[in-house]
């Protein structure tokens, strides 16, 4: 006798929804398997032509109202405007010395053109006024004379801007160097050829490398460069086994053989930074 097996709709249905999950859940994880699901993800950085440094010098008694004012408004309407705010910085003062309560910021254009209107833009905007008029009302937040900036350009060496948000606050230094006469091009490329490399290795961050625009005369024979460190004390390690490293004295030594190529005294000047709690990059 012949048995004719019956159908279960039912069962058909389910077997069918489970093959669907299953092949869900295999292009999921063939998907994951392209990226560390624990990575931040940056954002696509713009495209900057131009960085502007900015350096503000707060009137007495009113550094934090000056933070305030950026932190509540001042990026904010940077941001509308077309401006990419980079980071802003507190000096890290040593420990004894007089607190330098300047404010450090670095912003980004795509050309000196596109920079001009937007500020500009950002002048004339009415919310500006308004804040700067509230913020103002019982005097300046800046010194007399308290605001300097650097138009700087990025070298053909340096990394891309990364935006990339750090799980802890860094360290950072503002390092900026003066050339001996005719030899601006040889420092720019021992930092190409070996410098960089050494500091990666050695566990130290390259941010971001520059070369002032040259229609800045106080800026001639300079290079200015941003680098960033896990702490205070992993930067003071970090520069003092450089200092002993075989392979840098080799290339110091090397391209110093015709005489120094920075000027001493004075040839390298740095500022150690600390992130603002408001500041894009930390």
């Amino acid at each position: 006798m012949t048995t004719i097996a019956q159908t279960n709709p039912l069962g058909i249905l389910r077997r069918a929804a489970a093959a669907a999950l299953a092949a869900g859940m295999a292009l999921f994880a063939s998907a994951c398997g392209t990226m560390n699901m624990g990575e931040i993800v940056a954002p696509t950085p713009p495209a900057i032509g131009l960085y502007e440094l900015r350096i503000y010098t707060p009137a007495p008694g009113k550094a934090e109202a000056l933070d305030a004012r950026f932190r509540n408004h001042t990026i904010g309407l940077f941001e509308k405007h077309g401006m990419t705010p980079v980071g802003f910085w507190h000096v890290a003062t040593p420990a004894g010395a007089a607190k330098d309560e300047r404010l450090f910021y670095l912003m980004g254009y795509k050309d000196r053109a596109a920079r001009d209107a937007s500020w500009a833009a950002f002048a004339q905007d009415p919310e500006w006024r308004q804040v700067y008029a509230d913020s103002q009302k019982d005097g300046s937040l800046t010194a007399q004379g308290g605001i300097e900036n650097i138009f700087l350009n990025p070298t053909d060496y340096s990394p891309k801007l990364n935006l990339t948000a750090s799980a802890t606050p860094r360290y950072w230094e503002l390092r900026t160097y003066t050339a001996n006469p005719g030899k601006l091009e040889n420092v720019h490329n021992r930092f190409r050829n070996h410098t960089m490399g050494i500091f990666s290795r050695l566990g130290m961050t390259n941010f971001l490398y520059f070369r002032p625009v040259a229609d800045q005369p106080a800026q001639t024979d300079k290079m200015v460069y941003i680098m960033a460190y896990p702490t205070s004390a992993a930067r003071t390690t970090m520069w003092q086994a450089f200092s002993k490293d075989e392979e840098w004295v080799k290339v110091r030594t090397e391209s110093e053989a015709a005489g120094p190529l920075l000027k001493t005294p004075g040839g390298v000047v740095s500022v150690q930074l600390t992130p603002a709690d408001y500041s894009p990059i930390k």
